[in-house]
């Protein structure tokens, strides 16, 4: 038996296109949630790799030896980046600071060299940090590794309730957008619901009749995704152009994350939301198809 296609007269043709405009509108709210939850991880990380970590090293401790003791750290998983700041420029820094010129008076500079480490982000934790002061402090070249110990735990606080916010509303979301987007299908399967009695009356087998439905099911979320991410990618491009100060992510890889996530939503919802309305529609009895 061959294959039937989909008539669309005006109104098939009108459904059709409701249907997709319906579609784009939640992938568009869907996308634009799932930008805010790329970029939060990039501003987590952000705020993480600047948590910076002082190695003050003894007085006694050579030039050679520190520079030796910085390739070491910068080879470190833990590092991001290590700098060597050296006795006068730490102290120059301070007077810069304080106003205040005291090396004349004190007749020495009075802050030691040091090793300045900002951390990769996994690493910006309290836990990891004790342990890496632990390590660091077996050194007999370093006096002392300070750090900000409340702001660590203050923002790795604040970021884990803000990923579980974002999560909930996450989840929340995307119910939602299942459940309208489920609903938009079946009014469009709704409209052939006698096309599809039809075609049981003359013998047709279940995944004969679901075939062309399921078809344009994958490409009305096909079109719509197409739109939506045109859609999100000309908002980020007017955020940009009139709120310039609005940070975003602009390398390529956060764009075909972004493109991914709304394709796929896209067809896998349209799909799956098609197969259970042709069956709903299948299993009615005909007195129930009015």
């Amino acid at each position: 038996m061959k294959e039937p296609k989909v008539k669309r007269g005006r109104s098939q043709w009108t459904a059709a296109v409701s249907t997709v405009v319906g579609i784009t509108l939640v992938l568009v709210m869907l996308g634009f949630l799932c930008l805010v939850l790329l970029n939060a991880k990039r501003v987590a990380d952000y705020f993480k790799e600047n948590v910076q970590v002082q190695v003050f090293m003894k007085d006694d401790a050579s030039e050679a030896e520190i520079i030796a003791l910085k390739k070491d750290l910068d080879a470190r998983e833990f590092t991001r980046e290590a700098r060597y700041v050296t006795r006068e420029d730490a102290t120059a820094t301070m007077e810069k600071e304080l106003g205040e010129e005291f090396v004349d008076f004190l007749g020495y500079y009075p802050i030691p060299a040091s090793i300045e480490i900002y951390m990769q982000a996994a690493f910006a934790s309290t836990d990891s940090l004790t342990a890496i002061e632990e390590e660091l402090m077996k050194n007999p070249m370093v006096r002392e590794v300070v750090y900000q110990k409340m702001m660590v735990e203050n923002m790795n606080r604040n970021v884990n309730q803000a990923s579980l916010y974002l999560l909930v509303l996450s989840v929340l979301l995307l119910v939602i957008a299942i459940a309208l987007i489920n609903n938009t299908i079946r009014l469009a399967i709704y409209s052939k619901r006698f096309l599809i009695r039809s075609m049981q009356l003359v013998g047709a087998t279940r995944s004969f009749i679901e075939r062309p439905f399921v078809k344009q099911g994958i490409m009305y979320g096909f079109y719509s995704g197409v739109l939506a991410f045109t859609l999100i990618m000309t908002g980020v491009y007017l955020m940009r152009q009139n709120l310039p100060y609005l940070s975003t992510a602009q390398d390529l890889s956060l764009f075909a994350q972004l493109f991914g996530i709304v394709f796929i939503l896209a067809i896998l919802i349209s799909w799956i939301s098609t197969k259970l309305a042709v069956r709903r529609y299948i299993r009615l009895r005909r007195e129930q198809f009015y």
